[in-house]
This record gives C-alpha cells, sequence and structure tokens, in this order.
C-alpha cells in the first residue's frame, strides 16, 4: 500500500451524496447572483478551479465550454453515470464490511467480498491484508494518524477505503463492535456511521441487509435527483436566464 493511502484527506465543502436538495439549489443561485455582480468576470472558470466535488466541477466545465447545449447534456449524463456507480460501490465496499462484522465473518471472506465488486481489483489481496494488520503497531509508533484511518468516506479512492473498512473489521473482531465507536467521530460516511451505531445497537444481520440495501438505493436516487436539478440550473446560467428564472428550476425539482 502507498504513502497516499495514510495521508490526510482534504476537506469538503459541498457533497451531492449528502447535502439537501436546497443546499445545492441554494450553491447555484448564490453562482448565479455573483455572475450578475461581475458582469463579463469569469466566474465559472474561477469556481471550477476552487470545487472538489467531481459532477459540480464537471458541469462547471461543461457549461462553460463552446459546446451546443445537446452534447452538454450528454455529458453531464454520461459523468452522472459513472460517478452514480463508482458510488454505488463504494457504499457497497461499506455495506460488505457492516455485514460481516454483524456475522462475525472471517475478515480474509470480507476482504475477498470487497475485492469482487471490482473487474479488476485496485489492490492485491495480500497487500492490504498485511498492511491491515500492521496498523495497530504502526499507530501505536506514531506512524499512523489513527484519525486519518478511521476516515471513511464515500469521496476516497477505492484502495484507500478497501484498508480503512479492514481495519475497522478487524478492530470489532480482536476488540469488540463497541471498541469501534471512538473511531467513527472521523468518519466522514453517515451511512456507515449511522448503521455502525444500529450494529453496536445488537441489530441483526437480516434487518441490517435489507436496511442497507434500501438505505443505498434511497441515496443514489436522491443523488441522482439532484445532479438533474443542477444541471438545469447550470444551463440556466450559461443561457443567461434571469435569476428569478433559475429559481423557478429549482422550484420544480422540490415538494416544497
Amino acid at each position: 500500500m502507498t504513502k497516499k493511502t495514510l495521508d490526510p484527506p482534504k476537506p469538503r465543502e459541498l457533497d451531492i451524496l449528502e447535502m439537501p436538495l436546497s443546499g445545492l439549489a441554494a450553491y447555484w443561485l448564490s453562482l448565479k447572483k455573483i455572475q450578475d455582480t461581475r458582469k463579463g468576470g469569469k466566474i465559472i472558470q474561477e469556481e471550477q478551479a476552487a470545487t472538489e466535488e467531481p459532477y459540480i466541477r464537471h458541469l462547471l466545465d461543461i457549461v462553460s465550454s463552446a459546446l451546443p447545449e445537446e452534447p452538454v447534456r450528454r455529458l453531464a449524463l454520461a459523468k452522472e453515470r459513472a460517478l452514480l456507480r463508482e458510488t454505488g460501490r463504494k457504499l457497497e465496499l461499506m455495506s460488505v464490511a457492516l455485514l460481516s462484522v454483524a456475522r462475525n465473518e472471517n475478515p480474509r471472506k470480507t476482504l475477498v467480498a470487497m475485492l469482487s465488486l471490482f473487474p479488476f481489483p485496485p489492490v492485491k489481496e495480500a497487500e492490504v491484508m498485511e498492511a491491515a494488520y500492521q496498523l495497530p503497531e504502526r499507530i501505536k509508533r506514531g506512524e499512523v494518524d489513527q484519525a486519518v484511518i478511521a476516515d471513511i468516506d464515500h469521496a476516497a479512492r477505492p484502495e484507500h477505503l478497501i484498508l480503512r473498512l479492514l481495519h475497522y473489521v478487524l478492530t470489532a473482531r480482536r476488540e469488540g463492535k463497541a471498541a469501534v465507536l471512538p473511531l467513527l467521530k472521523n468518519a466522514r460516511s453517515l451511512f456507515f456511521t449511522e448503521n455502525w451505531s444500529l450494529l453496536s445497537d445488537g441489530f441483526d444481520p437480516h434487518f441490517m441487509e435489507k436496511r442497507l440495501c434500501a438505505q443505498k438505493r434511497h441515496l443514489l436516487a436522491s443523488a441522482r435527483h439532484k445532479m438533474r436539478m443542477a444541471t438545469e440550473m447550470a444551463l440556466g446560467i450559461r443561457n443567461k436566464y434571469a435569476y428569478e428564472d433559475i429559481f423557478r428550476i429549482a422550484r420544480s425539482y422540490m415538494v416544497d
């Protein structure tokens, strides 16, 4: 495993998966307001350079290009599908780890199940297992920051996420589910932290499996809905719609 596996994660201001729909709408409305205030400025390009959120960065790139609207929509849809597929796989990695602990499975079986989610595994089984077993001693020696290795985040690279999840699985195996609870304060994924809390409270594996499957499905559907709204609002800004009309676009995607 490379050193980057243990590097501190970057802070995030935007996260389409977990942010509310209203928060994402407010982001695009504020961008429109700034654009109207700074006429002639390159606010879209500046914002693209500043944001780390992959779908928003992609949208800002394609709406600031010279491409006609139809290709822009196709490219937005392609990125949406790619990101949702990757995010779904990362949520599934978390689910495999959680259910493994619930069922008290062998950690190697957990790792094999996680690697099976990829057409070409991003890490070698022997390497990641050895690295995971070495982590407790490396943490004690101060070579690895516990807060970094405990950060479970759907934005993490797959190979980093696998190692971190395996660390949770092995800690629970050695010390029990309750011993993992202090680590959760470092995890940024609500999907993971909320379900681990249920797991530690003794919810049975069958219930956990049903909940994880349903929650994953709803999270991805919600993210898709937010991406579609973001696309329409970004195109509205590109087409120089009035602020009130872009607000109408946002309201069309909201129940209230």
